[in-house]
């Protein structure tokens, strides 16, 4: 996918970022480079690590995402650059999806599918069902626990993401609600939400295709407030509420068994659910690199 740019400015702006990427790195995020388990910067890597670790077209683009999250107001766009790097290098999040053990409870609630409408039009799906834990609200009593899940599923539904792609680099996240009435005042849930809300605004921009929310109870008014609070106007116009689960099939072409409104009566969410995912050549070389140092 070549850049793409509505004016001079625009692509003046992206380019005054790639020049002074090397020194914001080095500078102001202590060297720490990976976006999404991708480099973002090549400066001082032997041609073999270039081969390996470096693609440009997607370095390129994901630097693009960010100037478009930020409407391309330079100033924004390397002060938010800045906070995602050393989020990412503080947090860890591809070791939250692929080095940590998470409960297998919390595991059972999310899954990953693609709906592709064509094989050039592939987008990822990473599906939330908060119903299987409604006995289990212990789990969530651990908000740093179920974080550092939740952003692990996050993690691996970035890998299956093709960033070269106009159509395939941007996520769809589907949250079932069934049978959650009895959330409406545990305090520890919202907590868990407010908090991942939080993070994916501020540390994943412009990855967001749509968002829905189905089998939505009467009591999902808090919910929808309290996300209400964290998104910005251009993200809510991506969410879609529908109360009944079986509407979704109306979105999601390829949407699985019949309580999603699929056809399908032999398909379901685990016979499509992803589970061999891997992280990107960059991000195994950090990921080892932790071990390694872990050891020492």
């Amino acid at each position: 996918m070549a850049t793409k740019f509505n004016s001079d400015n625009e692509k003046q702006v992206f380019d005054k970022l790639k020049k002074a990427l090397p020194v914001i790195i080095k500078e102001k995020c202590e060297g720490y480079d990976e976006l999404y388990g991708y480099k973002l910067n090549s400066e001082g890597l032997t041609p073999e690590e270039v081969e390996k670790y470096y693609d440009e077209k997607i370095a390129h683009c994901l630097l693009h995402k960010l100037c478009k999250a930020y409407q391309f107001e330079y100033d924004t766009i390397v002060q938010n650059l800045v906070d995602i790097l050393k989020w990412r290098k503080e947090f860890n999040p591809l070791s939250c999806a692929y080095k940590e053990v998470h409960n297998t409870e919390l595991q059972s609630v999310g899954v990953l599918t693609f709906d592709a409408n064509g094989e050039t039009n592939k987008k990822a799906v990473t599906w939330n069902l908060y119903g299987q834990l409604v006995k289990k609200k212990e789990l969530f009593q651990d908000v740093n626990k179920f974080v550092r899940y939740r952003i692990g599923l996050m993690e691996k539904g970035l890998s299956l993401l093709d960033f070269t792609s106009e159509d395939n680099s941007y996520m769809t996240q589907v949250h079932d609600y069934k049978g959650v009435s009895m959330w409406r005042m545990d305090s520890d849930i919202k907590s868990c939400s407010k908090t991942v809300i939080a993070i994916f605004q501020k540390y994943y921009p412009e990855l967001l295709y749509a968002k829905y929310f189905v089998n939505v109870p009467t009591v999902f008014g808090w919910v929808y407030d309290l996300i209400k609070k964290f998104v910005d106007e251009s993200t809510r116009k991506k969410f879609v509420v529908l109360t009944d689960g079986k509407k979704l099939g109306q979105y999601l072409k390829d949407c699985p068994q019949e309580e999603y409104g699929g056809k399908d009566k032999q398909n379901n969410l685990s016979k499509q659910n992803i589970t061999n995912v891997h992280p990107t050549a960059y991000g195994l070389y950090i990921l080892q690199k932790q071990i390694i140092e872990d050891v020492e």
